[in-house]
């Protein structure tokens, strides 16, 4: 990215500021399997509506074993049609279930905190059509890990920051914070973000200017 020495310095100056007027909320350690299955639900929504999906889940299955061998049909309708792209979301969960089931003859993350952090990311990573918001969720909630969950709402945003460039995409997004953000850093940044992107007003159609933290 260009002028990356310059974008790093924003970078830190908008996760002091972000943090300052949204203070960061305790990171809950989770089960890194619920933790796949609530990021699938996370990105690019508000978490009220990631916890009432979650909700849904808890009371319609008894574990996520029997989430894996539901029809996707039959999740997508217990979800509702309208949640934002509940068909991608949907497929993303049960590939993602079936294949850890396939890999681990079992399902279960738990080998992954056995191994490096790196290896586990890879794994997570090599998951099929898994979104970079949901692996970077799981290795952050899951496995304390250096990770940053960008979606296109955070993205979006640090583009009208001056951040990013305009060009940048999710994936090299989510590079350039992990590469100038120490661990804490990373989860504190996203914390406050997660707070602010979901209330923040719309922003007009067509507009170029920067919105204000």
């Amino acid at each position: 990215m260009k002028n990356a020495t310059k974008h790093a310095e924003e970078l830190k100056s908008l996760c002091r500021k972000l943090i300052k007027q949204h203070p960061p909320t305790e990171r809950a350690a989770q089960d890194p399997l619920k933790a796949l299955v609530r990021g699938a639900m996370s990105y690019d929504v508000p978490d009220k509506k990631a916890d009432e999906a979650m909700a849904c889940i808890d009371k319609e299955f008894v574990d996520l074993n029997e989430l894996r061998v539901a029809t996707e049909l039959e999740v997508q309708e217990l979800l509702g049609q309208r949640y934002p792209a509940i068909e991608e979301r949907v497929t993303m969960i049960t590939q993602a279930l079936n294949n850890i089931f396939e890999r681990e003859h079992t399902l279960s993350l738990n080998r992954l905190r056995e191994i490096s952090r790196r290896d586990a990311r890879n794994f997570l990573r090599e998951l099929p059509d898994v979104h970079p918001f949901v692996e970077a969720y799981v290795m952050l909630y899951a496995f304390e890990g250096h990770a940053f969950p960008v979606d296109e709402t955070i993205v979006d945003y640090l583009r009208d920051q001056g951040i990013v460039d305009e060009e940048t995409s999710v994936e090299d997004a989510q590079k350039f914070v992990e590469h100038h953000l120490k661990d804490e850093e990373c989860y504190n940044l996203f914390s406050a973000l997660r707070q602010f992107v979901f209330d923040r007003p719309a922003k007009p159609q067509g507009t170029k200017k920067k919105a204000k933290a």
